[in-house]
């Protein structure tokens, strides 16, 4: 239904892995790498050119990379000069600016917007409706949940913009805002409808507007077990690169 080799545009020095698949109407512009056993599904843009070529002679457009194992939903733009690490998985309707460098098995769910310019470790989640300005550092395993929005303009309109800093293992809830410059470190927990504007310690559960530390993650209760939820490494591994050995085991084979 929808791999029939219809209306599929692919451009210059396009570079398919094995095994690659490409939907209907799906475009592909110059300059892509695509890894082995990939899936991009229709209506797909992917190296969308940068605003520079409308007005610059000569433009080259700068090299995307999607690693292999990914699957990219229907309708997703993700403009060139952006990469991503193997085990890719997106929702329908994304939007990924240039620029933007993703590791490996990063999650972008449906609407999620991304303004490029950033950076995320591996295996983050990024849920429905989430908007990440430009300039963001996000680390590994971290998970943020729907309609949260960063910011990087805190005396708008300004040309100076400096996005957030989040730490590896950090779980942001939903319909949170965290403002521009700030750093919330690892191991933290920010509560839902939080508005973050200053900077949170590591194990920290924040929460409110302003958003402030509450307690240590570490004394809040599992509903499942007797014991902490915190950190949740020790409590989850669905997707994860624990899963089946424990965030312990997994982790001593890392040294």
């Amino acid at each position: 239904m929808k791999f029939n080799n219809r209306n599929v545009q692919l451009g210059t020095n396009v570079r398919l892995g094995k095994n690659v698949r490409i939907g209907d109407n799906t475009t592909i512009y110059d300059n892509v790498e695509i890894g082995d056993n990939t899936i991009i599904a229709n209506d797909c843009v992917i190296g969308e050119p940068t605003n520079a070529y409308y007005f610059q002679e000569g433009y080259q457009n700068p090299e995307t990379v999607i690693g292999a194992n990914s699957f990219v939903r229907s309708h997703a733009i993700i403009y060139a000069g952006s990469t991503f690490g193997e085990g890719l998985n997106t929702g329908h309707r994304i939007t990924v600016r240039e620029g933007a460098r993703f590791g490996a098995h990063c999650l972008i769910s449906t609407m999620v917007d991304i303004q490029g310019n950033s950076t995320f470790g591996d295996y983050c989640r990024l849920y429905s409706n989430v908007h990440i300005c430009e300039f963001s550092t996000v680390g590994s395993y971290v998970f943020i949940f729907p309609y949260t929005i960063f910011t990087n303009d805190s005396r708008p309109p300004s040309n100076y913009c400096k996005g957030p800093t989040i730490g590896d293992y950090t779980i942001i809830t939903v319909h949170s805002v965290v403002l521009p410059g700030v750093t919330i470190g690892s191991n933290c927990l920010i509560g839902a409808n939080s508005v973050v504007s200053r900077d949170i310690p590591d194990y920290s559960f924040a929460v409110g507007s302003p958003a402030k530390v509450a307690r240590d993650i570490r004394e809040i209760g599992s509903r499942e077990k007797e014991g902490s939820q915190y950190p949740w490494m020790y409590n989850f591994e669905r997707g994860m690169p624990w899963q089946g050995i424990g965030f312990e085991a997994w982790s001593q084979q890392q040294h």
